[in-house]
């Protein structure tokens, strides 16, 4: 099904931005989806009947068409898969062949009437992604760059005892730095 990973987690915490941004990023997912099976529903579907053609047709061209490819795609397991292809067949949304060169392999297919139905969701998708796009895109963006580091302010400055023969006014002159490094 799907390749189960060690979490690589980095030692350093979260700031407050970054908790912002992960739970602004998960609900502009959440709200897409929920936007999105009300548009599946719609037009008679339940959403992995949707989910089944979208992969289907956005399968990379070097993937065959599989049961399998599919079932990774969707995370789901094989059994499962199969059930969902059998209600997609049966609602004339795809079709099921065996492979010519290995008879063991099943190859899928999007009928016209699939294609037809996967066109109008897709177009849907797309608009509500126009819609929510830029806060999903800055919401992701806070998260994978590192955070920046903010200089320490003035009166942070004279809080942590910094001694740097300034007070705290204004940055040490390349004279004064090399009598620093003496103390």
């Amino acid at each position: 099904m799907y390749e189960r990973r060690a979490m690589n987690v980095s030692p350093r915490p979260l700031q407050p931005l970054e908790y912002e941004s992960l739970a602004e990023f998960r609900y502009q997912i959440r709200k897409f989806l929920r936007h999105m099976d009300k548009e599946v529903r719609a037009v008679g579907l339940n959403p992995q009947q949707y989910q089944v053609l979208l992969a289907i047709k956005g399968l990379p061209p070097e993937r065959m068409i599989t049961v399998g490819a599919i079932a990774e795609r969707l995370q789901v397991n094989h059994n499962s898969m199969v059930e969902l292809l059998n209600r997609c067949e049966q609602r004339e949304l795809i079709t099921r062949t065996r492979s010519d060169a290995d008879r063991r392999r099943v190859e899928l297919a999007i009928t016209p009437r699939g294609d037809e139905i996967l066109g109008k969701l897709s177009r849907a998708s797309r608009q509500e992604l126009r819609s929510i796009g830029k806060t999903l895109v800055r919401s992701v963006g806070q998260l994978i760059q590192p955070p920046a580091r903010k200089p320490l302010e003035r009166s942070q400055h004279k809080r942590n005892g910094m001694r740097d023969g300034t007070n705290g006014n204004h940055r040490a002159a390349p004279s004064q730095l090399s009598s620093l490094s003496a103390r």
